[in-house]
C-alpha cells in the first residue's frame, strides 16, 4: 500500500489568507453598522475603534477581558499575541506612511504627522526568582515569555492598527504569500476571531 501521508499533509495545511479576509469583512460590516454616525472612509471607523474605550466597542471590552484571563482563552489569546510578535520581527512588513508593522514601532495616533509610534514591548527587571521587580509590575503584561505594556488602551490601539495594516497589504497585493507572511496573517486571524466572538 502507497504512503500518502505527505499529499494529504500538504492538503491538510489551512491557508489563512482567504479567511482573514473574510473574517475583515465581518468585522467591516459590524463597524460600518455600529458606529453609524461616522460618514467617512475606513480610517474614519479604524481611529474611532483606535480610541473608543467605552463598553460599545466590544473588541476593545473583548480585549480587556481576555488578556488578563488565566482560563484556556486567555492563555491562547496572549500566546497569539506573542507569536504575531515574532512573526512581525521576522517578517518586517512595511506598510505605507509607517515604519514598520511591528509591536516595537506601533502607530497609537495614525493621523499624526508623522504618526505617533510606541514600543510596547517592555523589559522590565526581573528578580533573582524570576518575578518582575515591584517596581516594574504594574507597567507590563507576561504574555508567554515576553511583557508588553499595561496601558491597554495604547496596547489595543497599536494591535488593531497592526491588523488593519495587515489587511491593507494583503488586500492591495503587497503580500509576499511565503511562510513568515503567512504566519502573520494566521496571527491576526486566531487575534481578530477571538476580538470578535
Amino acid at each position: 500500500m502507497p504512503d500518502f501521508k505527505k499529499e494529504w499533509l500538504e492538503k491538510a495545511d489551512i491557508d489563512y489568507f482567504a479567511p482573514f479576509v473574510n473574517l475583515w469583512l465581518a468585522c467591516n460590516s459590524w463597524y460600518r453598522s455600529h458606529y453609524s454616525d461616522i460618514n467617512g472612509n475606513d480610517r474614519d471607523f479604524i481611529n474611532r475603534i483606535k480610541t473608543d474605550f467605552t463598553g460599545r466597542n466590544h473588541l476593545y471590552t473583548k480585549f480587556r477581558n481576555t488578556i488578563d484571563n488565566q482560563s484556556k482563552e486567555g492563555i491562547y489569546f496572549r500566546a497569539n499575541l506573542e507569536l504575531l510578535h515574532y512573526s512581525l520581527e521576522r517578517t518586517q512588513l512595511k506598510p505605507e506612511r509607517i515604519p514598520a508593522c511591528s509591536f516595537r514601532s506601533a502607530v497609537i495616533d495614525y493621523n499624526s504627522n508623522p504618526p505617533q509610534t510606541k514600543n510596547l514591548i517592555i523589559t522590565p527587571k526581573i528578580n533573582q526568582d524570576k518575578s518582575v521587580c515591584a517596581s516594574d509590575a504594574p507597567t507590563v503584561i507576561k504574555l508567554d515569555s515576553i511583557f508588553i505594556s499595561s496601558n491597554k488602551e495604547e496596547f489595543f490601539a497599536g494591535l488593531f492598527e497592526i491588523i488593519y495594516q495587515v489587511r491593507n497589504i494583503l488586500v492591495h497585493g503587497n503580500l509576499n504569500p511565503e511562510k513568515d507572511e503567512h504566519n502573520v496573517v494566521k496571527c491576526c486571524y486566531l487575534i481578530l476571531w477571538d476580538l470578535m466572538n
